[in-house]
């Protein structure tokens, strides 16, 4: 699994990851200290093309889908010479690029209709105090958040319930007693979303050891 850190920096704060491979060029990126029109000048986009290009890159790094799904194209690459690209110039060595490619590709061309979102997040009490401001809130409300499996959409509703029962149990052992402004876990909610709305939500208590 892979967190997302409470606060992004310069480099990476445009970004809104929802896929792992997304997740890893972004850390690569804050490695590396790339900005988004260095990124897009060393991939070979011509300077009057700057501003869309790094549009692109925003788009591709914060779909679900990578772009691979014709959502963002130009007249410079493909959806799947762009994620080439941008790996080379950041000199990934990514054993699990290829993989990734092919799931996506695979779930475009087989799924007719989108597969369901899955967000498991905690109900949490804080105790907010009157100099918190929105980014120290917002990331206190981030670490609600219990990251699933990328595949959990694909697995079979008696394989998903035991995987969200262990991202509660980790989530809730990591964090219960530890969040920022007094933050007091009172259960979960596991949230199912489909074409954008909110189809299902399962309300969940806290974890039988505790």
């Amino acid at each position: 699994m892979f967190n997302l850190p409470a606060t992004h920096s310069k480099y990476t704060r445009y970004y809104r990851p929802q896929h792992s491979l997304a997740r890893r060029i972004i850390t690569q990126i804050d490695t590396c200290e790339r900005r988004p029109q260095d990124i897009t000048k060393a991939m070979g986009y011509p300077l009057k093309h700057t501003i869309p290009a790094c549009d692109r890159l925003r788009h591709v790094l914060s779909s679900e889908k990578l772009g691979l799904d014709g959502s963002y194209i130009d007249a410079y690459f493909t959806p799947e010479q762009f994620l080439e690209k941008l790996v080379s110039v950041l000199d990934m060595q990514d054993e699990t690029f290829e993989e990734d490619i092919a799931q996506i590709k695979y779930d475009l061309a087989h799924y007719a209709y989108p597969l369901p979102k899955y967000r498991l997040r905690a109900d949490v009490d804080f105790e907010f105090t009157a100099g918190a401001n929105w980014m120290s809130r917002g990331g206190a409300a981030q670490l609600a958040h219990a990251h699933l499996p990328e595949n959990i959409a694909r697995m079979t509703e008696t394989e998903r319930e035991v995987i969200v029962q262990k991202c509660i149990d980790e989530h809730y052992k990591n964090y219960n007693g530890n969040l920022p402004y007094g933050g007091v876990i009172k259960g979960y909610w596991l949230t199912i979303e489909q074409y954008g709305e909110v189809i299902n939500k399962v309300e969940y208590g806290l974890p039988v050891k505790s």
